[in-house]
C-alpha cells in the first residue's frame, strides 16, 4: 500500500523507531534503532465520514491492535497464538524479541507505546 492509496476513512497504525546516536567500536557517532517503537494511531478527521461512534469504535480496534505488542511480551501465548496468523514458524518465533515497554495515553484515542532493549540498539 502507498501513500496515495489511503482512503478518507482509513484508520492508519504508525510505527516509529526511536533512534538514538551512540557510539560504535570503532568510537564513531552513529545513530541507530534504540528498540524503542512508538505506536501511533492516524485517522484524518477533517475528511472522514464516519460518524464519533464509528470513529470511537475504529480507535477501539486499533488500540487492541496496538496492544498486542506489550501483550505479547507479557503472554508468551499471547505472541505464539498471534503468531499464528501472521504465519511464522516457531523457529522463527523463537529469534524475535520483544523488549519491556511504558504506555502512556495521549489526546483522543492515540497510545503511545516505549520499548526499552538490553542493548539499545547496538546488538
Amino acid at each position: 500500500m502507498t501513500f496515495n492509496q489511503i482512503d478518507k476513512n482509513d484508520l492508519i497504525i504508525v510505527l516509529k523507531p526511536i533512534m538514538r546516536n551512540t557510539v560504535n567500536d570503532d568510537d564513531v557517532d552513529v545513530e541507530g534503532w534504540s528498540g524503542e517503537i512508538q505506536v501511533k494511531l492516524l485517522a484524518d478527521l477533517d475528511k472522514s465520514t464516519l460518524d464519533k461512534y464509528e470513529l470511537s469504535v475504529m480507535g477501539k480496534i486499533g488500540s487492541l491492535l496496538a496492544a498486542a505488542i506489550p501483550a505479547m511480551n507479557e503472554n508468551a501465548f499471547v505472541k505464539y497464538l498471534v503468531s499464528q496468523y501472521v504465519g511464522m514458524t516457531d523457529i522463527e518465533l523463537e529469534h524475535i524479541d520483544i523488549v519491556k515497554h511504558k504506555e502512556e495515553k495521549t489526546k483522543g484515542e492515540v497510545i503511545k507505546l516505549t520499548f526499552d532493549s538490553e542493548t539499545e540498539g547496538n546488538a
